[in-house]
This record gives structure tokens, C-alpha cells and sequence, in this order.
């Protein structure tokens, strides 16, 4: 993470994201983001794959292992509705949901007009074969912020 644990204590919601080094093996990526996962004010795994569509593949990792650890430290994995993402796809959605894992939809906005960019990773959660009590950010306000809170 980059920033120090008592800054992350003070925010609402913390999303973390690979944004640099992508370029490591299988066995180092998987092991940065295990890392990530024990962060105890992760709530979210951003763009999970760090794929760009045309652009760049997805990042090596043990998706499986990672999932499994995402479940169980109640870290949610973001569907990224932003076309030049839609990641997490179809079949990752599956093998994740298969694990236990539990999702946001999120935009991935970057301005104001792309937030109606959500329709997308709807699109992508329905690929996915995700029900509604799979998603958090579908539920009541209440219900949403309290799954927010890592058990």
C-alpha cells in the first residue's frame, strides 16, 4: 500500500490497485497482492487483473489463491465498468464467486460524464452469472456500509 496505515484508518472506503510494476512473474504479483490483502483497512481489490482492453494483457497472478484469500478476509473484488477495463470478465466473475468472493461494481470514473459508464459492469456481472446478494454496492445503505466493515 502507499500510504501508511493511520492515513488509511481515516478513510471511509480504502480501494487498492496495482498502478505500477506490472510487469513482475506470476509468483511475485501473487504474493504483492496477498500482501495487499492483509492490509487490515483494505475493503476493495481495484481492476483486479490490471488488464487495459488493446492495450495490455492481464497481469500474471494466482487468481484462485488470491480470490480464496480475498473471501476470506472479506476484501471485495471491483467489477470496473470502465470500457477500457471491464475487468473482472465473465469467467473470472465465475471462478471468484466459486471461491466465496463477493464484488462492487464500480465505474472506475475519472470524470464526471463517465459515470454512466455503470451499465457496463452491470452488463459484466450478469456475464458473470452474479445475483444481486453477490454484489455489495446493490444493497441498502445500511447493509452496504456494515459489509463494508471487515469482520
Amino acid at each position: 500500500m502507499d500510504l501508511a496505515d493511520d492515513a488509511l484508518a481515516q478513510l471511509d472506503l480504502v480501494i487498492g490497485s496495482v498502478h505500477s510494476y506490472m510487469n513482475l512473474e506470476a509468483a511475485a504479483m501473487t504474493e504483492r497482492l496477498l500482501r495487499a490483502l492483509e492490509n487490515p483497512y483494505l475493503r476493495v481489490l481495484g481492476h483486479p487483473t490490471g488488464r487495459l482492453l488493446l492495450v495490455r494483457d492481464r497481469f500474471p497472478f494466482d487468481f484462485d489463491l488470491v480470490a480464496r484469500e480475498a473471501a476470506r478476509r472479506h476484501v471485495f473484488f471491483e467489477i470496473s465498468a470502465a470500457p477500457e477495463r471491464l475487468d473482472l470478465y465473465d469467467a473470472l466473475l465465475r471462478a471468484a464467486t466459486a471461491r466465496g468472493a463477493r464484488f462492487v461494481i464500480s465505474t472506475d470514473a475519472h470524470h464526471p460524464q463517465q459515470l454512466d459508464h455503470m451499465r457496463y459492469g452491470v452488463t459484466m456481472a450478469r456475464r458473470g452469472w452474479l445475483e444481486a446478494a453477490d454484489i455489495v454496492n446493490t444493497r441498502p445503505l445500511a447493509e452496504f456500509q456494515e459489509a463494508l466493515r471487515r469482520n
